[in-house]
């Protein structure tokens, strides 16, 4: 199987023989240090779940913080500063990640859109979908996909 890299409306989708990496660069070398997700989307639940414990370990932090310096006007501004950056890049983390190719599913294709449904770790179906640019980018894609992942890809 060769490696291709293939350009989104968003970033890049690079594919090898183990994974499938979601990137904003098209750079193998920083592609291969990408985590893998729970899911690729925003959801209710999972920043619910999130600001949650955020909220317990900024408490836990400022109680600490408080024991050993006294003053809470310098405690509270820097954790908010570094809650602010944490959510940032828990942002990037989920719009930057891999999907090992023995979790993935099924591939559909339509138009210039691709939509991959995967099994995450609590082996539940994500199905994240992809925007192409134009259609020669479409097509590569289609004739890759057909090439290496013929019993997985539905194209319509």
């Amino acid at each position: 199987m060769e490696k291709r890299y293939f350009v989104l409306r968003k970033g890049y989708l690079n594919i090898n023989e183990e994974f499938f990496y979601f990137s904003d660069h098209g750079n193998w070398e920083t592609c291969e240090i990408l985590e893998e997700t729970e899911n690729p989307k925003l959801t209710f639940s999972y920043i619910f779940d999130h600001i949650l414990y955020v909220t317990v370990a900024l408490a836990i932090l400022t109680i600490i913080m408080y024991f050993l310096t006294g003053k809470l006007e310098i405690i509270y501004s820097g954790l908010l500063i570094g809650s602010v950056i944490h959510l940032f890049q828990r942002r990037y983390k989920i719009s930057q990640f891999k999907i090992p190719v023995h979790k993935i599913e099924r591939i559909h294709v339509v138009s210039d859109t691709v939509d991959i449904t995967f099994s995450n770790s609590k082996n539940e179906q994500v199905v994240h979908t992809l925007q192409l640019d134009d259609t020669v980018e479409t097509e590569d894609l289609k004739s890759y996909l057909k090439a290496y992942f013929n019993q997985k890809i539905y194209v319509s």
